[in-house]
């Protein structure tokens, strides 16, 4: 693709350096159409400085906050391998056209050139931090099977778990125990699972809990996808009473009864979480005597020294 960036002449107007950046540009958008708003850089450095300077620091601002998420990333990143385009061939020309800006474009100012570095720059890093991750993502089809259904997302790039969302409004009763739909169905791979876990937000602040966590969703499971709740809060955590004796026999009268608490949960709500794990397969053979294998530390319950 290098060989389709043009080369900028030493001396020309504004515009012939606009034209030329643009072409540039263009050649990287058309090997990778998914970089949208390259189109637009022309224009954009077209403008006047001082309409320049006002627009230019919000759309780079912008742009720099979507490719911190993690789910664009993966999106630019298996666009680049769908592609068939090796990511050090797309930074190659990224870095070939911000040295032509920094070296032979000569009538654009300062902040243009900057911005566009620094636009690069950050397509550059975005697609180089992916790279790895992308060639370890499992690709898992996903049904939809509700119509306010959302498909789980990572809210960070670092973690592991895909947040799950309500569909509907819902409360959980004080020692009640629910099965929460999602309105997603799913084709795990063979040798993979999905573990259902809590939100250790909810965890510690609520008596929310997910029931046996880590709930596992089978590789050959393909019905909806629930969420076992359980609100541990007690129908009744206190009662206090009145003593008095009535003809010289003592009587009871309750005063005041402390109900626990529902817990509810919002249409669209992150309310657990889905964990892809790899599942290697157990073989087991019979031995006569399973203390001679090596390794053997001895104990049992109790080793860990509490009584």
């Amino acid at each position: 693709m290098s060989d389709k960036i043009k080369e900028f002449p030493n001396k020309q107007s504004t515009e012939k350096e606009i034209e030329v950046l643009k072409v540039s540009l263009d050649a990287i958008t058309e090997a990778m159409p998914e970089l949208e708003g390259m189109e637009g850089m022309a224009a954009l450095l077209s403008m006047p400085d001082e309409e320049f300077a006002i627009i230019a620091p919000p759309i780079l601002m912008e742009m720099e906050k979507s490719l911190n998420n993690i789910n664009d990333k993966l999106i630019l990143t298996q666009a680049l391998n769908a592609g068939g385009m090796k990511t050090e061939d797309l930074i190659a020309a990224f870095n070939d056209v911000a040295y032509q800006i920094d070296e032979k474009m000569t009538m654009i100012s300062r902040p243009k050139k900057e911005f566009v570095k620094r636009v690069l720059g950050t397509l550059c890093n975005a697609i180089a931090d992916t790279e790895g991750i992308a060639k370890k993502i499992i690709q898992i089809p996903i049904e939809l099977c509700h119509e306010d259904a959302k498909i789980p997302a990572y809210a960070h790039q670092s973690d592991s778990g895909l947040d799950i969302f309500a569909l509907e409004d819902i409360t959980i009763h004080p020692g009640e125990t629910k099965l929460i739909p999602t309105g997603l169905k799913v084709a795990i791979p063979l040798g993979y699972e999905l573990q259902v876990r809590p939100k250790s937000g909810r965890a510690l602040k609520t008596k929310f809990r997910v029931a046996n966590t880590p709930g596992t969703i089978d590789a050959g499971y393909r019905d909806e996808i629930g969420v076992i709740i359980d609100n541990i809060e007690p129908p009744i955590k206190d009662i206090t009473y009145e003593s008095e004796l009535v003809d010289g026999k003592p009587k009871l009268t309750i005063t005041s009864i402390l109900h626990g608490s529902d817990f509810h949960i919002g249409k669209g709500e992150k309310f657990a979480q889905l964990v892809l794990c790899e599942v290697p397969k157990a073989s087991f053979y019979e031995v006569s005597d399973i203390e001679k294998i090596e390794g053997n530390r001895g104990g049992g319950f109790g080793s860990t020294g509490l009584k």
